[in-house]
């Protein structure tokens, strides 16, 4: 047995919409999550700058709302094969939203999967790019990425 619920009129939330008469227009009620995207990067990368640098891992993501929050998770694969400490940091465009200097101190041959979360607030509906870079402090040796394991980067609009 199917059951249908009647109503003369709907109204929305502020900030929200409502899909009405098949019109595509979809209820985001606040906390719920409006799309998730995932990037991936699982090229070995050597890096030997002292300055932050780009991993390969990035992401994009074009929300719906300007007034949503952007949640951005990361898992970075690292591997050191000398001695060092790195940084890593999350960017949205060219703006440095997370850093954690000098993350992760190694031993020689050490590896470790670095873990970043972010609750951004972009707003905008324009495309946008989260990315991870990193930062090869007190080095000898080389930082490699993807040593042991591929990287991954999620993005989730939040409705408000």
């Amino acid at each position: 047995m199917t059951s249908k619920l009647f109503v003369n009129s709907l109204e929305p939330m502020q900030g929200n919409t409502i899909n009405v008469a098949g019109s595509g227009t979809v209820l985001h009620a606040p906390g719920h999550v409006i799309q998730v995207v995932e990037g991936e990067y699982n090229t070995q990368t050597d890096i030997t700058s002292q300055s932050y640098t780009d991993s390969g891992l990035s992401v994009t993501i074009t929300p719906k709302s300007s007034s949503s929050k952007i949640y951005v998770i990361t898992n970075l694969h690292t591997f050191i094969n000398g001695v060092g400490i790195i940084g890593v940091k999350i960017v949205r465009g060219s703006t440095s939203i997370l850093e954690t200097q000098g993350s992760s101190g190694y031993q020689d041959n050490a590896s470790d999967v670095v873990s970043m979360t972010k609750l951004d607030s972009p707003a905008t509906t324009s495309a946008i790019t989260y990315k991870v870079q990193v930062n090869h402090y007190a080095a000898s040796g080389t930082l490699r990425i993807n040593q042991l394991g591929g990287s991954r980067i999620t993005v989730m609009e939040i409705a408000q």
